[in-house]
């Protein structure tokens, strides 16, 4: 009896905490990426002005990547192959679909404003996203999130018109600034709902629909690396390489944390968690550049803050009301 006593509580409060690491998993693996894409622009920007070629830098994201599904295949042992052509067919347009994207996110911040490139294409990939997930997979956001998503993308365009206040190129980059971003954001959200069917809905392998991207990836980028005019830079200093291998190690977290996320979170609510990146690239500025943001910026960034920690928060408690609402009854159904 003693022990008994002892026991109960220790069970119940590993219960509890299963419940709501359970119930967070998706929101927390959305959070992760933020953290990881935040701290993989830093790295990016010092490698840049080490003098590495933005395309080389990408094809070095996409091979490590690749080495790190090709390490996890043994351990894992995922189906390569399809079930069916509907399949093969998302599987095929994931590939191009994500490659493409990260070809003109490359383009976005190479030839651009970085600054507005970024705003615009965080801001925009969650309605967007949440837009094409209703109409191909009938995935509904609630009144909350619709509440979160309107805060978050209201912030990101402060952002944005902060950035552009004080930037003062020519109207025809700003127009190139917006127009080559908006072609990224439609890559990146078809990139998310194909995701979302695959490994959410469909149950697919993570690691097979990483191992065929990153494949294409680094494959297509090492080609096209050797013949753009900036030859690649393979010489590098001690501290360029720990720059490269921070950046290189921190996108493979954010796609595959990314990826998690989209097994148990619809397409526009993991988007919408993801815009998180621009408060932590704005801090991290502050501690590493001693960058201060403009206020027109920091009200942008409140908003962000408000509106990502409504949607996270809520689609937290949802999946924990489920979890409880499920647990109760399959106590009460224990016996039968």
């Amino acid at each position: 009896m003693a022990t008994a006593t002892c026991n109960a509580p220790d069970s119940g409060g590993s219960s509890f905490a299963k419940t709501y690491l359970k119930s967070g998993a998706g929101v927390l693996y959305a959070l992760l990426n933020t953290a990881a894409v935040a701290f993989a622009a830093q790295f990016m920007a010092w490698s840049s002005q080490a003098g590495i070629p933005g395309l080389q830098l990408i094809f070095l994201i996409k091979l490590v990547q690749l080495l790190v599904v090709l390490v996890a295949l043994p351990f894992f042992r995922p189906k390569l192959t399809t079930e069916n052509g509907r399949q093969t067919l998302l599987l095929v347009l994931s590939t191009i679909i994500e490659n493409l994207g990260s070809a003109f996110l490359y383009l976005s911040f190479a030839f651009v404003v970085s600054g507005i490139a970024f705003g615009i294409i965080r801001g925009s990939v969650p309605f967007v996203s949440a837009c094409i997930g209703f109409l191909f997979l009938k995935e509904t956001v609630g009144a909350v999130d619709c509440f979160g998503i309107v805060f978050t993308v209201a912030g990101v365009i402060v952002v944005a018109v902060g950035m552009i206040t004080e930037n003062t190129s020519s109207t025809r980059r700003l127009t190139t600034s917006i127009l080559l971003p908006l072609a990224t954001t439609f890559s990146k959200s078809s990139g998310i709902v194909i995701a979302r069917s695959l490994i959410g809905v469909q149950k697919f392998s993570v690691l097979t629909v990483l191992f065929y991207a990153n494949l294409a990836g680094a494959v297509v980028l090492l080609v096209v690396t050797y013949t753009t005019e900036t030859p690649p830079v393979w010489s590098m200093s001690t501290q360029t390489v720990g720059y490269v291998i921070g950046l290189c190690l921190c996108a493979c977290c954010g796609q595959l944390a990314t990826r998690l996320a989209l097994k148990t979170e619809k397409a526009g609510i993991t988007a919408t968690i993801k815009t998180f990146t621009i408060p932590l690239a704005m801090f991290l500025d502050y501690i590493f550049l001693s960058e201060f943001p403009s206020p027109v910026k920091f009200g942008g960034v409140v908003l962000i803050v408000f509106g990502t920690g409504v949607v996270a928060v809520y689609t937290w408690w949802r999946h924990r009301k489920e979890t409880l609402h499920k647990n109760l009854m399959e106590r009460l159904n224990f016996g039968n």
